[in-house]
């Protein structure tokens, strides 16, 4: 089975119930830190969406190439096997912004917890990235 990293932050920058307030997730990962290395298909947790969650808006930003990995995906997904809804087969060898708009904006009305996933047959272990995620409590007000 599979390693799983978990990665988020100790809170969230979202609170449930604000409804229509926009707001960014945000977290940076450092792959030459052992603990942080991902062979292929094994996943990372990045940060916990509360229900009722559109992201409209998800990055990942590549400050640091890992030259061998070409395929990672970024998604929602309990158990990280499909997780490809907000970026997929994006690539780390190359400095810069990757994004996939294909899936987005995409809504979440059960929390969430959104998963990096290297789908690469190389061991993801060189690159620096930030990943972003843009998005909108879509909480129903009349609850």
């Amino acid at each position: 089975m599979a390693a799983t990293v978990d990665n988020r932050p100790t809170s969230s920058n979202a609170d449930a119930g604000q409804y229509g307030v926009q707001f960014m997730l945000e977290a940076s990962v450092d792959f030459t830190v052992t603990a942080n290395q991902l062979a292929q298909n094994e996943t990372m947790a990045l940060f916990d969406l509360p229900a009722d969650t559109i992201v409209t808006q998800a990055f990942i930003e590549v400050e640091t190439v890992d030259s061998d990995i070409t395929d990672v995906d970024l998604g929602c997904s309990t158990d990280g096997s499909t997780a490809a809804d907000l970026i997929d087969g994006a690539t780390l060898a190359a400095t810069g912004y990757v994004t996939n708009g294909t899936y987005l904006p995409a809504g979440y009305d059960a929390a969430q917890q959104v998963v990096l996933t290297n789908k690469d047959a190389d061991t993801l272990n060189g690159a620096k990235i930030r990943v972003v995620l843009i998005c909108f409590d879509a909480s129903d007000r009349s609850a």
